[in-house]
């Protein structure tokens, strides 16, 4: 009985056990329908979504057909139009090389002008060099013939006076001459007999005078000694013998005496004739009056100008604006900013003698400033600009860029600086194209905007001191400094700085007179040089003086050198004063000044 209790609890565990696990199945079978549906809904989705997929891809695809109709109307459209373009390139490129052409030969003819007015402008100095020479020549001629006529007539004249005056003077000498004889005679007569008496009776007198005094000599001594020769007084006790001794001491001293000289023989001696004199013209060649009709031209050591305008002060040297110049005052300078702001206080900064004229604001060729301001009115000082011109701006695309930018500082300022950082002077193709580039940027521009433009760096140009002045008058490229000093002062707007050069060399101090090869005399020679043909073709109206080098250079440390070279060069150039002036103060003035 209990077995089959067991086997029946052994059975209802088995299916209780069963069911349970049947349970789990269906739980798990449920939840794989549930799985089965959910897919089964997100596969209805998924083909609903992909049908409208379908239906707006055969939409696209319509409207894709569509467009790509129209796109290839479209490009055949602009295929024709192309195919018209291409046949306007081509004709424009036809226009293009006739204008080259014509620009080409207007460049021609351009140069063949600027030579034909070089030429010109060196014939017409040549000539007016001819014509001055015949006038110097017409002027030392008659200078010359007046001078000896003028000794011709004198020396008849005064071979005339001299015969009629020898004439003259013979008879009156002769007179005066038999006076002076009379009285001379009379004279020398007296004087022979006087001395002949006094020697005579001089002779008698010294001997009296001896005896005498032997006489009362020895009447002393008798007085004072005895016959024993025994002194009677007390106080010549000590000395025996000294009467004696004084006695012949006494003798030799009178026979030494000279006698005394008479007053009338002293004021009777003859002392030379006084001559009558004559004035220091008589011994001098009678004036001829040329130094009058022509001057000699002023000493060099003496020519000063009355003031100095320094136009052209870095600001870095404006501790140096205030200094003596070797005696000459400075009065004003013209001031080059390193920026377009103006600083505050510029003129408290100074000395009280020294004002400044004008402030420049650099600018660069490469491209046309967007931030400069004019602050002439806020500051009360005039406002300039300065740039610098180098060998990277004779590039074509450099050069038109430098030409539009010149042209808005010629319409945006009142004056223009350009440091000229290129050997212009001495080289054609360089300065063919510094010229190309002024006229460009001048040519456009109106009437009432021809403002001034100063060069620096030019004068004296960049040189090597190592070539011998001999050899400099015959070099190349001295010969094109003078065609091109002609050549640029053909822009009746244009004026040239007078700086220091750019000659790898510190300016020189003051000269040695004991030194052969001393630096100051070779630099001024140099510089005469350099001088010349500038001063000929600009004039002295349109060179300005300097102190600051190229800004390519640093500053100099002595400016009063630099000054004492420049104002030496031009004295000895024999100019005048006016000229001097000009040059370093009255020019600056007029172009820097208050307009």
């Amino acid at each position: 009985m209990s077995l089959v209790v067991a086997e029946e609890e052994k059975q209802a565990q088995h299916l209780r056990s069963t069911l349970r696990s049947t349970g789990d199945r269906l739980d798990q079978e449920m939840r794989r329908a549930k799985q089965s549906e959910s897919k089964a809904e997100f596969a209805e989705t998924r083909a609903r979504e992909l049908t409208v997929r379908v239906s707006t891809a055969e939409t696209g695809k319509r409207y894709a057909e569509l467009d790509a109709a129209r796109a290839n109307e479209e490009m055949r459209r602009y295929q024709i139009r192309i195919e018209s373009l291409e046949k306007q390139v081509t004709k424009l490129q036809a226009d293009i090389r006739v204008l080259e052409r014509q620009r080409n030969e207007a460049d021609d003819s351009a140069s063949r002008a600027r030579d034909t007015a070089r030429k010109f402008q060196i014939e017409l100095s040549k000539q007016q060099a001819k014509e001055k020479v015949v006038e110097e020549g017409s002027m030392y001629s008659r200078k010359k013939w007046f001078v000896t006529g003028h000794n011709e007539g004198w020396d008849a004249g005064y071979a005339e006076g001299f015969d009629d005056g020898r004439e003259d003077g013979f008879e009156e000498g002769r007179q005066y001459g038999i006076r002076e004889g009379r009285e001379s005679g009379f004279k020398q007569g007296h004087k022979m007999g006087r001395k002949e008496g006094f020697e005579n009776d001089r002779e008698q007198g010294r001997y009296e005078k001896h005896q005498l005094a032997l006489d009362a000599f020895d009447a002393i001594f008798a007085a004072e000694v005895d016959e024993n020769d025994q002194t009677v007084s007390s106080d010549l006790a000590p000395c025996p013998y000294i009467y004696s001794i004084a006695r012949i001491y006494f003798i030799l001293i009178m026979s030494f005496v000279q006698p005394l000289p008479s007053p009338g023989l002293a004021g009777g001696r003859r002392r030379p004739k006084n001559l009558p004199s004559l004035p220091l013209s008589a011994f001098s060649p009678p004036s001829t009056g040329t130094s009058d009709m022509f001057p000699l031209p002023p000493t060099p050591s003496a020519l000063f100008p009355g003031e100095v305008i320094d136009a052209h002060l870095r600001s870095e040297a404006l501790e140096s604006a205030g200094l003596d110049l070797a005696g000459t005052e400075v009065a004003g300078a013209v001031l080059l900013l390193n920026d377009f702001s103006v600083p505050e206080g510029l003129q408290s900064s100074l000395t009280q003698n020294v004002r400044v004229l004008s402030v420049a604001a650099p600018f660069e060729l490469s491209a046309i400033p967007s931030d400069y301001s004019d602050h002439s009115e806020s500051s009360g000082i005039p406002q300039s600009l300065y740039t610098s011109y180098t060998a990277s701006h004779e590039a074509l695309g450099a050069k038109s860029q430098a030409i539009e930018t010149l042209k808005w500082a010629f319409s945006n300022s009142r004056l223009v600086d350009i440091d000229v950082q290129s050997d212009i002077m001495s080289n054609v193709a360089k300065y063919e194209v510094f010229e190309d580039l002024l006229m460009k940027a001048t040519t456009d521009l109106p009437g009432d905007r021809k403002v001034p433009i100063v060069l620096s760096n030019i004068l004296p140009p960049p040189h090597d001191l190592s070539l011998p002045i001999v050899k400099l008058l015959a070099d190349p490229s001295y010969r094109n400094y003078q065609a091109h000093s002609a050549s640029l002062s053909l822009f009746p707007n244009l004026y040239v700085k007078f700086t220091p050069p750019m000659w790898n060399q510190t300016v020189p101090g003051p000269a040695d007179p004991t030194s052969e090869m001393d630096q100051h005399r070779e630099w001024k020679r140099k510089i005469k040089m350099f001088i010349g043909p500038v001063l000929e073709a600009f004039g002295y109206e349109r060179i300005i003086f300097g102190t600051s080098p190229s800004l390519a250079t640093p500053p100099l440390l002595n400016p009063a050198d630099w000054y004492a070279l420049v104002r030496e060069s031009f004295a000895e150039l024999a100019v005048e004063q006016d000229a001097i002036d000009s040059i370093f103060s009255l020019n600056a003035k007029r172009i820097y000044g208050n307009p």
